[in-house]
């Protein structure tokens, strides 16, 4: 466990945040996948999937996170700190609410033009809701590394 301590307790949080999305989803897009190509993706198919990534979600964060709190010293936060913060969860609301706003436009096209009858249907737009979640936290992450390796 040496090597937890030549990252900041903070760090190590934000790749263990970061492991977590990419887990999840490779999980979420293995079930997924073979579901959307035999034609089976429906709301019964997706229900099982969704609690068993919730469930994953919560045995790593209680493994992962609590062992980074117990083998490394907790530091507190200063102004920089904060400010990575900030920018951190601002670059994950642009891409919330531009994702967001993506599924608005899409849904008012199908509405309006009356394409796609059928290929827009609520399971995949609560996937795509799963992907953007993930994106946006993946941003949040990936900003936050980028900012304390390049003060560093």
């Amino acid at each position: 466990m040496q090597f937890l301590n030549d990252y900041s307790n903070r760090e190590l949080n934000i790749w263990a945040e970061l492991v977590l999305d990419i887990i999840v989803s490779l999980y979420f897009i293995s079930r997924v996948y073979p579901l959307l190509i035999n034609d089976q993706f429906n709301s019964e198919a997706l229900l099982p999937i969704i609690f068993t990534n919730i469930i994953i979600s919560i045995i790593y964060s209680i493994i992962v996170f609590g062992a980074i709190d117990i083998f490394t010293k907790k530091e507190k936060k200063d102004e920089r700190d904060y400010f990575y913060e900030l920018k951190s969860y601002r670059i994950s609301y642009y891409l919330s609410q531009g994702g967001i706003l993506c599924i608005i436009f899409l849904i008012a096209y199908n509405a309006v033009y009356q394409e796609n009858i059928g290929l827009l249907t609520l399971p995949k737009i609560a996937m795509i809701f799963f992907i953007i979640a993930v994106i946006s936290s993946t941003g949040k992450s990936l900003t936050q590394l980028f900012n304390y390796r390049k003060s560093i």
